[in-house]
Formats: C-alpha cells, sequence, structure tokens
C-alpha cells in the first residue's frame, strides 16, 4: 500500500461525509422534526381540608314582624285560599265580614277538623306597621268545626270581623290599611293573600 492510501481513504471520507451531510438538510423539513409534548405542570399538593365551626340552626327570617301563626304543616291536596270581603269600611259603622275561602284545585278531597278561633288576623297600616294585632288572649268557644271540599268545590272555612278600630278599641284614620291573616288549624297553616281595604 502507497503513502498515498490514508490521504485518499481520508479524502474520500470527508467527501462522503459532505455529500451525506448535505443530503441530509435537503431532506430534513421543519416538518419533520417531531412536536415537543405538551407541558405538563404538577399538580396541586393535597391540602387538608378545613371543617368549618358547628353553628347553631337558625330559622329563616320573616320578612315583616308579625303576631300570628307562622308555623305549620302546608296542605298535602293543592288549593287556593282567598279572604273575601269589603274593600271598604267606615268606623263607627257595621264590621266587616271577611270569609276564609279555600277551593280544592286537586282531585282528592279536603278535609280539615278544626276550631272555631283558628283563623286569625291583624291590621297593618299604610307604613307596614301593626295597628291592630292578633289577640293571644280572646276567648273562644270549644266547638270543632268540620271543613270538607270535594274535588273542585271551594268551602267556606271561617269568617272574621274587623271593626275598623285598633287594639285599644280606638277608631283608626281614614287612609289604606292591609289585613293579613293565617289559619291554623289540624296543624295545618295556610296563608291567603293579603287583603287591602280603606278606611272612610
Amino acid at each position: 500500500m502507497s503513502k498515498r492510501t490514508p490521504v485518499k481513504l481520508l479524502t474520500m471520507l470527508a467527501l462522503s461525509c459532505a455529500v451525506l451531510s448535505a443530503g441530509m438538510g435537503q431532506a430534513i423539513d421543519i416538518k419533520d422534526i417531531p412536536a415537543l409534548p405538551p407541558t405538563r405542570t404538577a399538580p396541586p399538593a393535597p391540602t387538608t381540608p378545613v371543617t368549618p365551626e358547628p353553628t347553631a340552626p337558625t330559622t329563616p327570617a320573616v320578612s315583616a314582624p308579625t303576631t300570628l301563626p307562622t308555623t305549620g304543616n302546608p296542605l298535602t291536596q293543592p288549593y287556593r285560599a282567598a279572604l273575601v270581603g269589603p274593600s271598604t269600611l267606615t268606623p263607627g259603622g257595621e264590621p266587616g265580614v271577611w270569609t276564609l275561602q279555600l277551593t280544592n284545585t286537586g282531585t282528592t278531597e279536603i278535609s280539615i277538623d278544626h276550631g272555631a278561633c283558628d283563623l286569625r288576623f291583624e291590621v297593618l297600616n299604610a307604613a307596614g306597621e301593626i295597628v291592630r294585632p292578633d289577640p293571644k288572649n280572646g276567648i273562644c268557644t270549644l266547638q270543632l268545626i268540620l271543613t270538607r271540599a270535594a274535588a273542585g268545590e271551594t268551602a267556606n272555612v271561617l269568617k272574621i270581623n274587623w271593626d275598623g278600630k285598633n287594639s285599644a278599641g280606638q277608631a283608626l284614620p281614614a287612609g289604606q290599611y292591609t289585613i293579613r291573616s293565617a289559619f291554623k288549624g289540624q296543624g295545618y297553616l295556610i296563608r291567603p293573600a293579603d287583603v287591602q281595604v280603606t278606611l272612610r
């Protein structure tokens, strides 16, 4: 072997590498580069759950002060309740009479056994102040009343009377008043819509 052989070999090797690198340079495209995997963030470190301090149970707030019963079970049958009576009243004249009417809008009979004084009411002035509260120590008979309303029927449950006076028996000034009522009998609580009354 001549002394020139290593030089030729080295030259050929260098040319081969140059050709290969040139060919690879032409063959590689940006699309041929694999995408890097998406960056993953480490999950948050587990934290110790905080147990809230126990609190005493609370009763839902009433929208306005009232002297009427506020607790009781709702009727299981669908119904509509209305306090029906005059919209005007003259103090010193005949007392107004309002009747609680219970309409059965369901398919089964409504049956309630209750007392004669289970319909309570209070009167509010235009400012929302109770001017005639529901009396707590009124005298009432022990009469038992059976109220029945078949499907689609309307029953007169009880009546209330108001003479336009406050709790002290004094005639109230002319103006707009609201009668708010609640029936509580046999454990049921029924609240008909409030009634607006004008005192002349």
